[in-house]
């Protein structure tokens, strides 16, 4: 028996291709562009997938996607056809059905269109994929399927963490799903009451607690019903999926290092001290927003360079980032997310190599009150983790 949202090739064939006889006369959509498939739940160690996990595969017009086929060997004898579970402008995710094989994935959208399935391919491992970090087990219950959509997540970042579950159940069911910080106890409990069968519910947490920042570490979200988790000694429900919650990501996005005595705080310069670090790397390197909040300045200097300041959203730090290749891509006043692209490494300046100068400024900023403090622990604290 197939699982849940699996088809066979030819029902989807024929479900692309029914309908009215006006809807056939339409203008077909347009195909879907595969571009990188990656697995992102229930991985193997190698980051193979397996039957049961998620593939995200990214690429262009993928909103429309309906269907995925994983064509498998030559010929359509092994190909294996199954409905997407969530499909969006720039990705479709997709449970690897059984049968599935490794191989290429060729997309399929509402009206029967089929992207071309290009030379990207995935890996898919034999038996059954592994336990999530932490025992995470999706089928939580009798009752409830549920996943994470993201592995890590970002304070301020592009995306919340976000828990996605379905009532498999026959009837509805009144659902207890709890956000606990492994080591940490409890952060957060909804209760939205009676669920109704077959539709998606989703519950978003933007990584805060009491108003602040939560401490990074990692995460689970534990959903069941709510007679169930009565029933337990524990009194909690079971884990259902884990993520990593960071506060800042590492701004350098390539190979790079820390330079020497000379690059670090403190070091005497001409007149001055140095008040960053400086971080090594190749010239146009993409630099990202260590920490999401909002640009206080933007602008060129003769020694500074190509420079921009964001002020970290929760915690009132200033971010400074200096001798960028050209200026930054964001604008004064304009808030950042944390991961956010700002620019490129560059040499602009009085720079010897191309390098990024750092800077960490306490509230109430930039030589706005506050003073600069050595950014190496947490450079490297943030390099060893994102």
């Amino acid at each position: 028996m197939p699982p849940r949202g699996a088809v066979t090739l030819a029902t989807a064939v024929a479900a692309a291709a029914a309908g009215p006889a006006a809807a056939q006369q339409q203008a077909l959509s347009v195909p879907a562009v595969v571009e990188s498939i990656a697995c992102v739940s229930g991985c193997s160690s190698a980051g193979a997938a397996a039957v049961g996990s998620v593939v995200r595969i990214r690429g262009r017009s993928m909103a429309r996607v309906r269907h995925a086929v994983f064509v498998g060997g030559r010929g359509p004898a092994d190909d294996v056809a199954v409905a997407v579970l969530r499909a969006q402008r720039r990705s479709v995710d997709v449970v690897v059905p059984e049968g599935a094989r490794s191989g290429r994935v060729r997309l399929r959208n509402a009206d029967g269109v089929a992207a071309s399935p290009g030379t990207t391919t995935v890996a898919i491992a034999r038996g059954a994929p592994p336990p999530v970090p932490g025992g995470a087990d999706r089928d939580t219950t009798d009752a409830i399927d549920a996943r994470v959509d993201r592995s890590t997540v970002f304070f301020a970042g592009e995306q919340d963490a976000t828990l996605r579950y379905v009532v498999t159940a026959d009837a509805p069911v009144e659902v207890a799903v709890e956000l606990v910080r492994r080591g940490g106890g409890r952060v957060a409990r909804w209760t939205p009451g009676p669920v109704a069968p077959g539709a998606e519910q989703r519950v978003d947490w933007d990584g805060t607690v009491d108003g602040a920042a939560a401490p990074p570490g990692r995460y689970e979200f534990r959903v069941a019903p709510v007679a169930a988790v009565a029933a337990q000694a524990a009194e909690r429900p079971e884990v259902v999926d884990s993520f990593r919650f960071l506060d800042h990501k590492f701004p350098v996005r390539g190979r790079h290092d820390f330079g020497g005595p000379a690059a670090v705080f403190g070091t005497a310069r001409e007149g001055h001290s140095h008040q960053g670090q400086d971080v090594f790397a190749a010239c146009g390197t993409p630099m990202v927003a260590a920490r999401g909040g909002r640009v206080v300045f933007r602008a060129s200097h003769a020694r500074a360079g190509h420079y921009v300041v964001v002020r970290g959203e929760g915690n009132g730090v200033d971010y400074v980032y200096m001798h960028l290749a050209a200026p930054a891509v964001v604008t004064r006043g304009e808030p950042v997310r944390t991961g956010q692209p700002i620019g490129a490494v560059g040499d602009t300046g009085n720079a010897r190599g191309c390098h990024l100068h750092f800077e960490l400024w306490s509230p109430p900023g930039w030589f706005e009150g506050g003073a600069p403090f050595d950014p190496l622990p947490s450079l490297r604290a943030w390099d060893a983790v994102s």
